[in-house]
């Protein structure tokens, strides 16, 4: 039976808390799914990709790691919420208190609130058992996409899909497409974006490919669209993961965009 890089990041999870590397009550779920993403070469030591790999495997690979991306963002979307509410609960707490100071009524223990709820931690503590279910939840969605035959989604060939991921895995040059992808945000932002912070995928796509893509790719023949659509989603999976992008996505398999950030546009 196949391993999916679910039920080994499940599994690498508890022999972490068997260890006593992580607390299972209290689990950082942003600096593992960081360690996961460095496993599969998107964060840290990039530069050289495994050689020989299975390429079904590498797919499945591709597709978690996108997953994974995505729940670091939700994830990190949700702490700075938290923060917010703390600072602003912090803020009306200081201004009460100087209130107080200055008019002190008669019979003080008259006038004292009592809180209706304990003040909030600053983050909500994630435990291995919810991380674990939300790992399931995303094979499982990922599974669900695996066996979607519905006739609205476009169908490849096995041949050329192996092919595709094939040229992906051997290209040595996709760290150097990611920087040209950055560089080429920077220079046609403003084209890109109009009045808007982000950049539709389709539209990213659409002026990447009019672009002169034969010296963007450094190749002298014309680039195969799939391939290059996917050397350009991979490309953006690495620019997010180094938080030079932030990739937005409403619901899963519907419009993606694209938000390149400070670190990105001052490159």
């Amino acid at each position: 039976m196949t391993i999916t890089p679910a039920q080994e990041a499940i599994a690498n999870l508890i022999n972490l808390a068997e260890k006593g590397e992580i607390d299972p009550w209290d689990v950082p779920v942003i600096e593992i799914i960081d360690r996961f993403l460095a496993e599969l070469g998107l964060i840290g030591e990039t530069e050289s990709p495994q050689q020989e790999a299975d390429l079904p495997r590498s797919g499945q690979a591709f597709l978690w790691a996108s997953m994974l991306v995505l729940f670091k963002a939700d994830s990190l979307h949700l702490l700075q919420e938290e923060l917010l509410e703390i600072e602003e609960e912090e803020f009306f707490e200081e201004e009460y208190i100087e209130t107080e100071k200055r008019s002190l009524p008669a019979n003080l223990e008259q006038h004292i609130r009592r809180r209706t709820s304990a003040q909030p931690v600053g983050k909500r503590r994630v435990t291995l058992q919810e991380l674990i279910e939300q790992l399931e939840h995303i094979a499982a969605e990922i599974e669900a996409a695996a066996t979607d035959t519905s006739p609205k989604r476009s169908q490849r060939s096995r041949s050329a899909a192996i092919k595709a991921i094939a040229q992906l895995a051997h290209n040595e040059n996709l760290t150097e497409l990611a920087a040209q992808l950055e560089s080429f945000l920077y220079l046609n932002l403003a084209q890109l974006a109009s009045d808007r912070d982000y950049v539709d995928w389709e539209n990213l796509l659409e002026r990447w490919h009019t672009a002169d893509a034969s010296k963007i790719l450094n190749q002298d023949h014309s680039p195969n669209s799939d391939l290059d659509r996917a050397g350009v989603f991979w490309a953006l999976l690495l620019l997010s993961a180094q938080s030079k992008v932030e990739l937005v996505q409403e619901e899963f398999y519907q419009d993606l965009s694209v938000r390149p950030l400070n670190s990105c546009v001052q490159t």
